[in-house]
């Protein structure tokens, strides 16, 4: 039998998950937790093979749990189970540690699927996710290709701030932003300030 834990805060939630693995005939739920405090307490009275894990929890959030657990539990595979469909939290998770990642509209038979996956020590990503994975490394990557000083140009720009008044705080001339600015929007994908700055945002940059 693969032994299950499950960790998040919503009780109807926790229950019901438990009650659709305790109809399969390998899964096993051995514990059901509000919070990473109580999961970690109840650890060392019992074996566990499987974490499910919520990311929002009002403690200790999924994320840290899936390291702290790695440090703590090393034979112990953490697989996330939450609302949150955004790629920075797929990679965060996969950092720390993560052996899968699901989203809790998924079936019964994927989440059971994916309990077997990583016991068997695969990891699990269905095809949604591998997108929003793909997404957060692409992001990252045009991240990483922005300078030091386009950096600063753009937070001038995103404070409403001319290109010749840019020029003029940086001390360099006019043509020398409008290459910068002309960089950045390549760089970034964009045609124009108010693309720039709504990606830039989602991007973290400003």
């Amino acid at each position: 039998m693969i032994r299950v834990s499950i960790t998040d805060d919503h009780d109807l939630f926790r229950s019901g998950i438990a009650m659709l693995l305790e109809k399969t005939d390998t899964i096993e739920v051995i514990h059901q937790t509000a919070s990473v405090e109580e999961l970690l307490e109840k650890l060392p009275e019992s074996k566990v093979d499987i974490a499910l894990l919520d990311i929002s929890m009002k403690s200790t959030n999924g994320l840290d749990a899936i390291s702290i657990l790695k440090k703590m539990h090393p034979t112990i595979r953490s697989i996330v189970l939450t609302m949150h469909n955004e790629g920075q939290y797929v990679m965060q998770a996969i950092r720390n540690g993560a052996f899968g990642y699901l989203l809790k509209d998924c079936d019964a038979e994927e989440l059971a699927e994916a309990i077997l996956e990583v016991f068997n020590g695969k990891k699990y990503f269905n095809k949604d996710v591998s997108h929003l994975m793909i997404e957060a490394v692409n992001k990252e990557a045009n991240t990483q290709k922005i300078s030091k000083r386009e950096k600063e140009v753009l937070q001038l720009v995103a404070q409403g701030l001319t290109t010749i008044e840019i020029a003029a705080q940086l001390f360099v001339s006019k043509r020398t932003i409008e290459t910068h600015r002309s960089n950045i929007l390549k760089k970034l994908e964009v045609q124009n300030t108010a693309e720039l700055i709504t990606k830039a945002t989602q991007l973290g940059l400003i």
